[in-house]
């Protein structure tokens, strides 16, 4: 089944997802799923047969604003699902590559961990000058492990 994104009112994901369950309830429309993805802000996911009925959905619903056109291929929705991952995963000497912020796609070595805090100082390998940053432990992945 293909998947839809509805826009709405950023902060009333939950409240969209409740009002459009009753709503499918009450007129037995063929939407088979409905998502509120916490670090998507502003959409809310819904699987269903076609785009008409997601529209019939929201008709009116105060939150909702707009279905968008095209449908979302599933991988899309899957990396926003992904278990987060821990700092217990990495160790000094992996190679990873940075997912997040300025140095995006850069590869690193993990130099130091922080539990607690769920960081890592890493330095970074691509750039012609040694350059040691910290980086969430989410926003990085494994290259490479370590050789024990």
């Amino acid at each position: 089944m293909p998947f839809y994104a509805v826009r709405t009112t950023a902060g009333k994901e939950e409240l969209v997802v409740e009002l459009i369950a009753h709503e499918v309830k009450r007129q037995k429309l063929e939407i088979y799923s409905i998502m509120s993805i916490p670090g998507l802000k502003g959409y809310i996911i819904i699987e269903a047969s076609n785009p008409l009925e997601v529209q019939r959905a929201i008709h009116g619903m105060r939150h909702a604003k707009v279905v968008l056109p095209q449908e979302i291929h599933p991988d899309e929705i899957f990396k926003f699902l992904e278990e987060e991952k821990k700092v217990e995963e990495f160790k000094r000497g992996d190679i990873v590559e940075i997912l997040i912020g300025a140095f995006k796609g850069t590869r690193a070595k993990v130099l130091k961990i922080d539990a607690k805090k769920e960081e890592l100082t890493v330095e970074l390998l691509d750039t012609p000058v040694p350059l040691n940053i910290t980086v969430p432990a989410n926003g990085v992945r494994i290259i490479k492990r370590e050789e024990e």
